[in-house]
């Protein structure tokens, strides 16, 4: 990295010198610390790039943004005797496991209709799996460390108005359905838990929405809490009470409104629902 052996390689270098500035930490010439060359040929800081691929993302949003070169945003590969290639070949095993739940799910809710699939127009124009990953959240399970469906990514900005911008987040709050402490005390021999189905945390209705990686909303008070009337914040005395197991809408005995509550298998019920009447 030396600039007069730099500039006799330069082509290799990519015009890099030992007095560039790091272009992850923007403090320190690379010729001033151990640096790494990755794949695309950009060179970094070693222990900034590590930094970056061990803190990986800063919310509770899965994303891999880390994984992209900070420079040419390709997904970065280490040299194969590097620790970094390691945990590189993790991400990348996460990654296409999300992208296969994403679609998996946009086809279950039927959103592979969508009209910004069909409108030659739009950027996701037949591109449903790009699609799926633009619009779905998946967040990493604090106990099983694997990804998990956390609802619509539309709905962050609702939980960062809610905690009036605070960015910080508690990992045990994230758990995933195979390690719910709420989830039934079996999984559906069919489906397992991958679609299992909860009521509203805050009435007793069947939940549509998932949000936050912890709280699920049923259509109505997912409209409130997004209309500024944040149900979330709601002490149980204030939740609407259940009625009754024979005058209740879910037909079955339940946690109080305020904690969260898994009904079982929604594959399952949309397949009874269908076979009615036949």
């Amino acid at each position: 990295m030396n600039d007069e052996c730099a500039e006799k390689i330069k082509d290799s270098l990519l015009n890099q010198r030992g007095s560039d500035y790091c272009n992850v930490c923007f403090v320190e010439g690379l010729g001033n610390a151990p640096s790494i060359m990755i794949k695309c040929g950009h060179i970094f800081h070693l222990h900034c790039i590590s930094k970056r691929v061990e803190i990986r993302w800063h919310r509770p949003r899965i994303t891999f943004n880390f994984c992209l070169c900070p420079l040419c945003k390709v997904w970065m590969e280490f040299p194969v005797d590097s620790p970094l290639q390691l945990k590189m070949q993790d991400n990348l095993a996460m990654f296409e496991d999300i992208k296969k739940k994403s679609l998996e799910r946009l086809k279950h809710e039927g959103k592979d209709k969508d009209e910004r699939l069909r409108n030659n127009k739009d950027p996701y124009f037949e591109k449903p799996m790009e699609y799926a990953i633009a619009i779905y959240s998946y967040y990493q399970c604090f106990k099983c460390k694997k990804p998990y469906f956390g609802g619509l990514k539309s709905c962050e900005m609702m939980l960062q108005e809610d905690n009036q911008g605070k960015q910080d987040f508690d990992p045990k709050e994230l758990v995933c359905a195979n390690c719910c402490d709420v989830l039934p005390l079996e999984n559906c021999p069919k489906h397992g838990k991958e679609y299992i189905e909860f009521k509203c945390k805050f009435c007793c209705n069947v939940a549509q929405w998932f949000c936050w990686g912890n709280t699920h909303f049923c259509e109505p008070c997912h409209k409130r809490q997004c209309n500024g009337d944040y149900v979330s914040k709601y002490t149980k005395d204030k939740l609407p009470k259940c009625t009754g197991k024979n005058q209740c809408p879910l037909k079955m005995d339940h946690k109080p409104n305020g904690e969260e509550f898994a009904l079982g298998c929604s594959l399952c019920r949309n397949l009874k629902d269908n076979q009615k009447g036949y």
